[in-house]
């Protein structure tokens, strides 16, 4: 039985590049965009709205931050459209 460790970085605040979202906890980061310049106010506290170049919508607030990647593995979709849009 092998067992993996994955480590997530400590919470970030770029308005974009490759993130982890807190929930789900297992996934893969993406490489995120933040869609609204400006956070909502909510019970949470100030919540951001992301969207990957893949296409997943997530939010995160001060209570549940976005994550530096760490050691997770990058989703292929978004490294695939990133290196077309470097290659254009």
């Amino acid at each position: 039985m092998r067992q993996i460790a994955q480590i997530t970085g400590g919470a970030s605040r770029p308005s974009k590049g490759w993130l982890k979202p807190m929930f789900p906890i297992t996934g893969k980061a993406h490489y995120f965009n933040q869609e609204k310049e400006f956070a909502a106010i909510t019970a949470q506290g100030r919540a951001y709205f992301w969207r990957s170049i893949c296409g997943i919508d997530t939010v995160s607030t001060d209570k549940m931050p976005m994550f530096e990647p760490g050691n997770w593995d990058r989703c292929k979709k978004c490294e695939l459209k990133l290196a077309r849009r470097a290659a254009a």
